[in-house]
């Protein structure tokens, strides 16, 4: 016997029976001990930020993860699945600052002290929620909580250590002045890519865009001025040389009794032609080495530098502004061509944003505070053109949401340049999918991306492993590398228990060469370099664990967001490349890539708690499960990298959907087994006799090849397509059109079994098929109908080539429809189903064979299907079946009829399927007395002026 199933199902209810049960048995840890530690699956979960508690979008990101761990634990597999927090960096900082109720970086060295400042962050980070746990339970995930790795931990820092050692050795690590995004009030360089990963991270702003004017340095009496177009007047303050393209086109003109340099393509900037006159024109080379008047120069010019000169640069175009550029530090092609060409270099800003005090005029201003006081000073001395305002969009700190500018800092690098062309060739080796993202958004912004900026002049993170003998401080300017806590034990003679800001400071080493003190460096490192090293650093390699990189590198499988394209899945790159650790060229961030969209709130935008734009997702977990949730997500465009809003309704729907119906049939198959006393003891082999039962199993064996290459492909959306499209069919074709196989009342006992046979096996089949989408559901039904430890110990259902019938498919498809044609045909003629028409004509494409003639026929309750002849589609042959009264058997209607009273007068009494009672009625065909007797499982019918329904012996 099996266990009732409640037709009236909670599913939360349900869910949270399972996960007890999972607890109490430990059934997660035994579906890893019970598949051969020589068969791995690794993959690497991206980490989240230990700061606030799961939304929508982290809860999609461990769907995929659990997912496909259970399908490959289910092929066999072993697969390690370890939680992970990320806990270094700003998002931490920032937090912390706010608790200290301080509001700049100064003040965690001027009024809180390093030392205080890195303890409470390190408080902070080990104070994670419990609240994430709920959630990641609630959503069926499987993971290792209690040996999460942490990237605060030494052993992941060790790691970590261990990757730039490696890199730096190779070469790809340098140290130099680059421009890089720069958060003044995090007072640190911030990657390009941080800013890229969301929309949020930009702000359309209305700035000056201004056309100064610089006089040239010339013989002629007269005065000459080139124009240059800037949307940031704080930068002219420092403004030592204009740029041209010697390969533009020049030309000079008179307007407003003054004479105007520009590029000819630009000339439009000057309004209408009647204005100006052009007087000269020439090739931008003709410009270069000229001197301008600077419009400031309070700073020095060491001897040998260029200033205040026109300089060559094929970057500037004539597509805005006015074909030349003023050149200053805080621009990236502007540094570049400075140090190429020697020109001085002048910086005035502080780390805060603020002009350095010595600065004439502006000193002590807010960087931005200066542009209105700049452009007012140049325009009361005559050097400005134009000045208008501009729409723009401007790049905000992914963390504290300051508007960025680009800033040189002497920082630490990862040489990308050098590495890309490996990188691109290597990434033709990862399976992206959906597969556009390969050579769409992830090569062109690996092709776009700029050296990695991989320090941050910030406190708590990862130290910069690099020590150095000062030339500042007499020293000979070596640096040592360590690539080991050993190594750098041995090189300073203290014991290293963590390499955390301030203590880490404090090591120092003897130089080898010269013999003085070398100290380390001040920066930490990128928070991101931690992220991409996670698949080492996780298991600390190359300390512990397996020597051979082989068994986990590169990982099987990883899957984020799309923002992760230019984040996470291209540092793991950049160091997968860079690392070179398997001789056979398999060096990228995984071999399998699964990219999500991003989930808005109802109304479009970013999920806010202050736009209250989104279902809190604990109260659908707890209305709704979790099964439904995964449902929703995994089978949504969600999974083909697309974004969606996130609905309420969509999320309810995969309950009234595809798992009641599941439930359903479920219900049906137990009780009637039940009834009839079936058992799989009872099972019967051999080759079904019934055309249902051949159909069902061809299309089941269909479903298990189509759903593991679905699966096989990472293609989460067609797998549930398949799974829901079979399970309606068994539910509305299959389990119908055999309702009438089973119950006390049916005679052809050996038929009865065979359908309890098919059915149990189906069942058993479609849940192992489902258990790595709904875990829950699947392992419910599959205990039950098993008495089996879990359907997630069970290995992945083998297809019986044997079962597959494609002639029959195709033609059970085609009596789908031509049933669907003469159901249409009752309904518009308004002919009741349970009227039985004598003759039913149809035309199609083939006749259908004898068997399935008479599924069709009971279907449309027909008692004889003719075939009416070839036609290009299935229809019914003659309308005048459905209009001719004679055609229909009106006794057989009224038997029909009084059998669905009767049963309906048994569900309000809660009889038994087995339960015979006793019915009083007015009348009845009196030929069909011993079917409807059968059928109701009447005992007693006998004639009355109302009609009655009692419990027999009531």
């Amino acid at each position: 016997m099996f266990k009732p199933v409640n037709p009236k199902v909670n599913f939360p209810e349900i869910e949270e029976a399972i996960l007890r049960y999972w607890k109490e048995n430990n059934i997660f840890q035994k579906s890893i001990d019970s598949r051969p530690e020589d068969k791995p699956w690794a993959f690497v979960d991206g980490p989240p930020f230990v700061t606030g508690l799961p939304h929508y979008g982290s809860l999609l990101s461990s769907l995929p993860k659990d997912l496909f761990g259970r399908y490959y634990t289910m092929k066999g597999y072993r697969v390690r699945r370890l939680w992970g927090w990320d806990g270094h960096g700003l998002p931490v900082e920032n937090k912390v600052e706010g608790e200290l109720g301080i509001t700049r970086k100064r003040d965690i060295e001027e009024k809180v002290g390093i030392e205080k400042f890195i303890e409470r962050c390190l408080h902070y980070v080990n104070q994670v929620s419990d609240e994430w746990e709920w959630y990641v339970e609630h959503i069926g995930r499987w993971v290792d909580f209690k040996n999460a790795y942490k990237t605060w931990d030494l052993p992941y820092m060790e790691s970590v250590m261990w990757v730039f050692k490696q890199m730096y050795d190779k070469g790809y690590i340098y140290k130099g002045l680059r421009v890089s995004l720069y958060c003044p009030h995090c007072s640190t360089p911030i990657s390009n890519f941080e800013v890229a990963m969301d929309a949020d991270n930009y702000k359309e702003i209305v700035d000056a865009a201004t056309t100064y004017k610089y006089e040239l340095v010339t013989d002629d009496k007269e005065k000459v001025f080139i124009l240059a177009w800037s949307t940031t007047p704080w930068n002219k303050i420092v403004t030592p040389a204009l740029a041209v393209n010697p390969e533009l086109d020049y030309i000079t003109v008179e307007q407003n009794n003054e004479r105007y340099i520009l590029a000819e393509a630009t000339k439009k900037i000057l309004g209408n032609e009647s204005t100006y006159k052009i007087i000269d024109q020439f090739m931008g080379t003709e410009l270069v080495g000229k001197k301008f008047v600077p419009h400031y120069d309070y700073y020095p010019i060491a001897p040998g530098e260029k200033a205040f000169e026109i300089i060559p640069g094929d970057f500037v175009t004539a597509e805005e502004g006015t074909g030349v550029v003023t050149i200053a530090a805080y621009g990236e092609e502007d540094l570049k061509v400075m140090k190429e060409l020697n020109v001085h270099i002048e910086m005035h800003l502080d780390e805060e944003g603020m002009i350095k005090n010595d600065v004439p005029k502006f000193g002590g201003m807010y960087y931005l505070k200066a542009n209105k006081a700049v452009n007012q000073d140049l325009a009361e001395r005559g050097l400005i053109y134009k000045d208008e305002d501009l729409p723009h969009n401007v790049p905000l700190c992914w963390r504290c949401h300051t508007r960025l500018y680009y800033a040189p800092k002497d920082a630490w690098f990862v040489d990308v340049q050098q590495l890309k062309p490996a990188m691109k060739e290597s990434n033709e080796q990862v399976n992206w999918y959906p597969k556009h993202f390969k050579h769409g958004r992830f090569l062109k912004s690996l092709e776009n991306a700029p050296d990695w900026n991989i320090s941050r002049n910030r406190y708590w993170g990862s130290p910069v492993p690099v020590w150095e003998c000062s030339k500042s401080e007499g020293g000979c300017g070596e640096r040592f590398v360590p690539g080991s806590i050993k190594e750098l034990e041995q090189a300073s003679g203290q014991t290293i228990t963590d390499l955390h800001k301030p203590g880490i400071d404090r090591v120092t080493v003897t130089c080898k060469k010269c013999g003085k003190t070398a100290k380390r460096v001040p920066e930490v490192l990128d928070s991101w370099i931690e992220a991409g090293s996670a698949t080492f650093a996780e298991r600390h390699f190359p300390f512990e664990g397996e020597t051979d990189p082989k068994s986990f590198f590169p990982p099987d499988f990883i899957a984020e967001y799309t923002g992760q394209i230019r984040a996470w899945f291209y540092v793991m790159h950049v160091i997968a490349t860079a690392l070179q650790l398997r001789d056979d060229g398999k060096n990228i961030l995984s071999k399998n890539v699964l990219v999500e969209g991003v989930i808005l709130g109802s109304d479009g935008r970013k999920m806010s708690k202050n736009f209250r734009n989104y279902p809190d997702p604990k109260e659908m977990l707890t209305k709704y499960g979790g099964d439904a949730l995964r449902l929703y997500l995994m089978g949504s465009p969600v999974m083909h990298g697309e974004d969606i809003l996130i609905s309420e309704e969509n999320y309810r729907n995969q309950v009234r959907g595809m798992m009641l119906v599941l439930w359903n049939t479920y219900n049906f198959f137990v009780t009637y087994a039940n009834l009839d006393s079936w058992s799989p003891k009872n099972s019967q082999s051999g080759k079904p006799e019934n055309v249902l039962d051949t159909w069902i199993l061809s299309q089941l064996n269909t479903l298990v090849t189509d759903v593991t290459k679905a699966l096989d492909g990472y293609n989460t959306v067609e797998t549930i397509v398949h799974l829901q499209k079979f399970i309606s069919e068994f539910s509305t074709w299959y389990i119908r059109r055999s309702r009438e196989r089973v119950g006390v009342s049916v005679e052809d006992k050996q038929d009865s079994h065979a359908f309890y046979t098919t059915t149990h096996h189906v069942l058993t089949t479609v849940v192992k098929l489902l258990a790595p989408v709904t875990p829950f559901l699947s392992e419910e039904i599959y205990r039950n109908l098993t008495e089996e430890e879990s359907v997630h110990l069970t290995e992945w259902p083998e297809v019986n080539d044997s079962c597959i019938n494609n002639k029959l498919d195709e033609e059970m498809t085609a009596a789908m429809e031509v049933a669907s044609q003469i159901l249409m045909m009752r309904k518009s003629h308004q002919v009741a189903v349970k009227m039985p028409l004598k003759t039913v004509t149809y035309t199609g494409p083939t006749e259908l064979s004898e068997q399935v003639a008479k599924v069709v026929a009971a279907e449309v309750n027909t008692y004889s299907l003719e075939y009416g002849g070839k036609s290009d589609e299935w229809a019914c042959a003659k309308e005048e079946e459905f209009t001719d009264i004679t055609n229909q058997d009106l006794e057989a209607g009224q038997m029909r009829d009084i059998i669905r009273k009767i049963q309906q007068q048994r569900k309000i009494l809660g009889t038994t399927f087995d339960e015979m009672v006793d019915v009083q009625i007015p009348e009845w065909p009196e030929k069909f007395t011993e079917e409807i007797k059968k059928q109701a499982l009447v005992d007693s019918l006998t004639k009355s002026s109302e009609f009655v329904v009692v419990r027999k012996n009531a």
